[in-house]
């Protein structure tokens, strides 16, 4: 062998020897670094960031006098805890691009159209310990009749009347283990709700009205977090304030880039169709069937209404100056589930929190249709037009609608 040959064989194993001993010195102090976390009772799982790790010698002397090498390590980390919660922090729903509507209709002259959409109650609950399958507590069949009835009157508004989010995580009462930190699915779903009725009624003014669901999430906020309420994004001096705050329904499920409008102020928000017709969500409720009564006792115009998820509607004759006065109460009903999926004072639950499914409330599912005069044409009168919805399934003007 000539002696370049042993040179560089020389230099080969001089390296392997180096970077063997190097990785010898890399494992003796990744088991001191082990050892010593083990001595101060400190968990690896709970170190979130390591920061900085030193290696260093100490010398001391011995009884006798003789000096002693110590190798020592140092560890910097930051505790996991730190870093913020494992959950993912909530985030705006989708973007979803939207689809052209084909649709044409056509109207007496001086009349408009309005489809009023109930209750809605997006949620989900986990079906199993074991399992990431959801379930949801909205009725998916009943959404679809509500998108195909939507998209075949094509309508000059649709009006949502509130509790269309859940939001159970954000209640006053006691949340089960399954409906727990969904509150991200929730919006995913309600924030393609709102592309899917801007694209079956392209050119629609929509109204999303607050409801006391979606009213939980701020005040969930001023109770849990103050110091959160309110807040935007960041802007520049050259920049305008948001609209809204970053936790708020509007913001999280898009509505402006959808054109949607949300009609914030429960329970004092409302749409008037016309001066003789207006639409919120409500907060009275009778549990033997005649809430319009109570309505059209303090009703000077009628009311569509929400919030108590049951097919009502009722007329009134009062005396005034200029004759007989009739007003309406109506409630079309909700979309929601009726068989005790939603979370409820009426509904039970198995010993995972899970809902049992056993149809405890008195609901049913629809939702209306109204031909309208709009303010200024004639005298502004309506006409309401419910529509049943049952097992995915309804009627309307002749025709069937069954969930896609």
């Amino acid at each position: 062998m000539d002696k370049q040959t042993k040179n560089k064989l020389g230099s080969k194993l001089e390296k392997i020897t180096a970077e063997s001993a190097k990785q010898e010195a890399s494992k003796k102090t990744v088991n001191a670094i082990a050892e010593m976390l083990a001595r101060k009772g400190i968990d690896p799982s709970e170190i979130g960031r390591v920061n900085k790790v030193s290696v260093y010698q100490q010398v001391t002397k011995d009884e006798a006098g003789d000096f002693m090498v110590h190798d020592l390590q140092a560890i910097q980390f930051s505790p996991k805890w730190e870093e913020g919660p494992e959950w993912p922090v909530i985030q705006q729903g989708p973007k979803i691009q939207l689809q052209k509507s084909k649709t044409k209709v056509s109207r007496p002259k001086g009349w408009e159209e309005a489809v009023i959409v109930p209750d809605i109650q997006i949620g989900f609950y986990k079906k199993d310990n074991e399992s990431t399958e959801l379930e949801p507590i909205h009725d998916e069949k009943a959404i679809s009749v509500a998108l195909q009835l939507i998209e075949d009157i094509n309508p000059n508004q649709v009006v949502m009347v509130g509790d269309n989010l859940d939001f159970a995580e954000f209640g006053k009462y006691l949340t089960a283990a399954p409906f727990k930190q969904l509150v991200q699915a929730a919006i995913d779903r309600a924030t393609m709700l709102c592309a899917q009725i801007r694209s079956a009624a392209p050119n629609a003014k929509i109204s999303w009205i607050a409801g006391n669901h979606e009213a939980r999430m701020a005040r969930y906020i001023q109770t849990n977090a103050e110091a959160a309420f309110g807040i935007t994004r960041g802007k520049l001096s050259s920049q305008l304030r948001e609209k809204w705050p970053v936790l708020s329904v509007p913001y999280l499920c898009r509505m402006d880039e959808y054109g949607i409008d949300y009609i914030s102020g429960y329970p004092e928000s409302y749409v008037a169709l016309n001066e003789n017709l207006m639409v919120i969500h409500g907060n009275k409720v009778t549990s033997n069937g005649s809430t319009t009564t109570k309505y059209l006792n303090d009703a000077h115009v009628s009311v569509i209404y929400g919030h108590i998820h049951r097919t009502e509607y009722a007329y009134r004759t009062r005396l005034s100056k200029n004759g007989p006065r009739t007003v309406m109460a109506a409630s079309p009903g909700c979309l929601c589930r009726i068989d005790g999926a939603v979370p409820s004072t009426k509904s039970g639950a198995d010993e995972f929190g899970r809902p049992m499914l056993m149809g405890a409330e008195n609901w049913q599912q629809g939702m209306a249709v109204v031909q309208y005069q709009p303010p200024g044409v004639g005298s502004e009168w309506f006409n309401y037009e419910p529509m049943w919805i049952y097992n995915g399934r309804g009627f309307f003007r002749g025709k069937e609608y069954a969930s896609k």
